[in-house]
């Protein structure tokens, strides 16, 4: 068995159980590496369940889709098992096992938080290429759009979203806003408003199955002197939760250290505004820290922090090894404050 099989053996072991009936389509890609079956995004089920015991892997779908997933989702390890689309079929109901579902609680979702090899360097290939497209349509933008010309926020989600598609990345999230929307709302989505002072993006980009996330902002034109001293204390807040974040500690304590900064960086209530994060991975949030999240951070666990101060916001992904962090969205294209690892994105300047 895999590294994977072995942790649901164990599982199973300990609940006196079969094995598992898997309908999530983000536990399924935690499974089977990267198998893909949705067909609509916003399901988090997808067009298949399966059923995994000991030495058995076994997929329940219909006879639309069987032909597909059997020739590019699964591998020769999985008996592909159709029935016709009208016909109602239920994985918990295999003759003679015991199972444990993932619907509607996630009982195995700890199970994929601490990342294998090869999910490590997916994600490090993921993060590169998300934020490099991110980055890259932001340099792309034309300054001061006006009557018949220049772009809406809609056509830089556009821009970003099709290059992200190209590569095989699928984006669950994609925000943008500019000039006075950037002010007024934390969870903006695009709209067909003219982008002209001052523009950010922030994605959730996905493939295989894993997630990562990433902000950037563009002004164009000199950045006025309050939107550059909440960018800076934005930044001292994401490096505070950084820095916090390693395996063991309470996710409550991480969120602790970011409130501290915000008091001492003059903008004690901003975190109250928007949640700051979490952990990441096969979902794009596993859940969000709280004041009163208990639970700790795993070695090789994918994380998005996402501080914001109104008017500005710093976001990065970061898998977290020991006594260190790595920024898996980190480029090196793009203007940073700070160096070496504390480094938070700059808002880039561009001339009008």
């Amino acid at each position: 068995m895999n590294t994977k099989e072995q942790r649901l053996a164990d599982f199973c072991a300990c609940r006196g159980v079969d094995g598992v009936h898997l309908r999530r389509r983000a536990n399924i890609a935690w499974l089977t590496d990267g198998a893909d079956t949705h067909i609509d995004l916003s399901d988090r089920r997808g067009i298949a369940e399966l059923v995994w015991t000991r030495g058995r892997g076994l997929v329940l779908t219909d006879n639309i889709e069987s032909p597909r997933l059997a020739t590019e989702e699964f591998g020769a390890d999985w008996t592909v098992h159709a029935t016709n689309w009208w016909e109602f079929r239920d994985g918990s109901k295999v003759k003679g096992l015991s199972l444990i579902s993932d619907w509607p609680e996630d009982e195995i979702a700890t199970l994929r938080w601490s990342l294998t090899d090869l999910e490590i360097e997916r994600v490090r290939t993921l993060g590169r290429e998300s934020a490099g497209v991110l980055e890259g349509v932001m340099r792309a933008v034309p300054a001061g759009a006006v009557e018949g010309g220049g772009w809406s926020e809609h056509r830089l989600a556009g821009e970003v979203i099709g290059a992200l598609r190209a590569r095989n990345i699928h984006a669950p999230v994609m925000l943008v806003a500019s000039d006075e929307r950037l002010t007024q709302f934390r969870h903006p989505i695009p709209t067909q408003k003219p982008i002209r002072r001052i523009v950010m993006a922030a994605i959730c980009a996905q493939r295989h199955g894993l997630t990562v996330s990433a902000t950037r902002i563009v002004s164009f034109g000199p950045i006025d002197v309050d939107r550059r001293r909440r960018h800076e204390a934005v930044c001292e807040v994401d490096r505070a939760l950084h820095a916090r974040t390693r395996p063991g500690v309470r996710w409550c304590d991480v969120l602790g250290a970011a409130q501290s900064v915000y008091k001492e960086t003059g903008f004690a209530d901003e975190w109250k505004k928007h949640h700051q994060g979490g952990p990441m991975g096969y979902e794009l949030r596993e859940f969000k820290a709280t004041p009163t999240e208990t639970r700790v951070a795993v070695d090789r666990q994918l994380v998005g922090w996402n501080p914001s101060i109104t008017g500005t916001k710093s976001e990065d992904t970061i898998l977290i090894r020991d006594r260190e962090h790595e920024i898996v969205t980190a480029t090196g294209g793009w203007p940073m404050l700070g160096k070496g690892i504390e480094a938070r994105p700059d808002i880039l300047v561009r001339s009008v």
